[in-house]
């Protein structure tokens, strides 16, 4: 590894943004993507444990499934918006990286959609596989799925924890039919609010999020490797009330919400949803070159 902070996305040097808790932050001189330098020792390491069933350690999910339980109208419009750029004709085979416990998968099945994921922690793939979906444990690497077989590839929430994401998309585009889609929602880094808040932004969160991308760079590093923007959006998200105390708790590092994401754990209205768009997360839909 180079001893400068060199950018994971076009190789340029990056001057330092901000410390985060342990981590250092750079920003790219040249395509300005925010990222984490050096990287943790094992970037995958946070993901085992009680990431999706408890989240102890800071991170994480008290219980995925109930909280993307309010994510279920998102998802069903993430397929809706997929849907618009595939003909009746062609297939409905869809890959999910990063599946976690395969909420999305089941979703999507429970469409139509024939499919599959990876997901790189062991304890949430096996949840996956519990409900009868098929889901790998590892990440995606060339030669793990043959080349053109997916009409779909989606990356909910995953670019940005990726060490390599250059690397993870060259592999993304070389599955995907010719025609296909690659739907992609991820933090925008160029947006608005991101600015606005500068280090204190809530999605700057090492060592979970590694990288994060503006618009701009994300239509350039996809046209690079045969994809066409067809869509770009801000969707917003819906998210229990627990999880919005938790994250709340995480950001200000406040005793109020760190007591208040405890009190709602559980509980009957720490359940219940909220709808929340601080236009700082981009969907996008890119198909790739005939």
């Amino acid at each position: 590894m180079s001893l400068a902070p060199t950018c994971r996305v076009c190789n340029h040097t990056g001057s330092y943004y901000a410390r985060k808790g342990d981590f250092d932050v750079y920003q790219c001189s040249s395509c300005r993507l925010l990222f984490v330098w050096p990287l943790p020792r094992d970037v995958l390491e946070i993901y085992g444990g009680d990431y999706f069933a408890g989240g102890t350690h800071g991170f994480g999910y008290t219980d995925y499934d109930r909280d993307k339980q309010a994510m279920v109208a998102t998802f069903e419009t993430y397929l809706q918006r997929i849907e618009r750029f595939l003909s009746p004709a062609e297939g409905k085979r869809l890959l999910d990286v990063g599946a976690a416990t395969g909420f999305f998968l089941d979703l999507a099945r429970q469409n139509g959609w024939d499919t599959v994921g990876i997901e790189p922690a062991e304890r949430a793939a096996a949840m996956a596989r519990g409900k009868k979906l098929k889901v790998t444990t590892g990440v995606l690497e060339p030669g793990l799925y043959a080349e053109s077989s997916f009409d779909v590839v989606t990356l909910w929430d995953v670019l940005e924890h990726l060490a390599d994401p250059m690397a993870t998309m060259r592999v993304v585009s070389a599955l995907l039919k010719p025609g296909g889609i690659v739907a992609i929602n991820t933090p925008d880094s160029s947006s608005l609010w991101s600015r606005l808040m500068g280090s204190r932004w809530h999605l700057l969160c090492p060592p979970e999020h590694l990288c994060l991308f503006g618009n701009g760079l994300l239509n350039h590093m996809l046209t690079e490797i045969g994809l066409d923007i067809v869509e770009r959006d801000k969707i917003g998200k819906r998210f229990t009330l627990q999880y919005v105390a938790q994250t709340l708790a995480r950001w200000q590092r406040r005793a109020l919400w760190q007591r208040m994401a405890k009190s709602l754990q559980g509980s009957r209205i720490g359940h219940c949803g909220v709808s929340i768009n601080l236009y700082d997360n981009l969907f996008l839909l890119a198909r790739k070159r005939m």
